[in-house]
C-alpha cells in the first residue's frame, strides 16, 4: 500500500525536492507546508500516514508542530528532519519517539524510515 506523506520545511527547494524524490519512489505526497502552524492544518485536513517536518521554522517550529499534531493523534507517525544535530534536540526527539533524520540526507534513508 503506498503511504500518504506531507512535507514541511521552511525551505520551499527542500520542500520541493523531497516531494519530487517521494513521488518518483511511489510515495504519495499530499500535501507541503512551510511552518508549524500550516503543518497541524494539513495534519487535520489530510490524515497522512507520515509527517516529514523540519524542526527550525518560523510561525511554529517543528517542535510545536509535533506536539500539536501528537494531541491529535497520539500515534501519528512523525519524522523530524533538521540540520540541528545537537545532543539537546536528538535527547528530546527520543523522548517523543520522533525518528531524527539529519540534514544533508540521504533519501534512502528517508524511503526507510518512512516504509518502516
Amino acid at each position: 500500500m503506498t503511504k500518504s506523506v506531507i512535507v514541511v520545511d521552511d525551505d520551499e527547494d527542500t520542500v520541493r525536492l523531497f516531494s519530487e524524490f517521494l513521488e518518483e519512489k511511489g510515495i504519495n505526497v499530499i500535501g507541503n507546508g512551510f511552518d508549524g502552524i500550516s503543518a497541524v492544518k494539513l495534519f487535520k485536513e489530510k490524515k497522512p500516514d507520515v509527517v516529514l517536518i523540519d524542526l527550525n521554522m518560523p510561525n511554529g517550529s517543528g517542535f510545536y508542530a509535533i506536539k500539536k499534531i501528537q494531541e491529535i493523534d497520539p500515534k501519528a507517525k512523525i519524522i523530524a528532519v533538521t540540520a540541528n544535530g545537537s545532543y539537546s534536540v536528538e535527547e528530546r526527539l527520543e523522548k517523543l519517539h520522533i525518528p531524527l533524520i539529519q540534514k544533508p540526507f540521504k533519501m534512502d534513508q528517508v524511503i526507510s524510515i518512512i516504509s518502516s
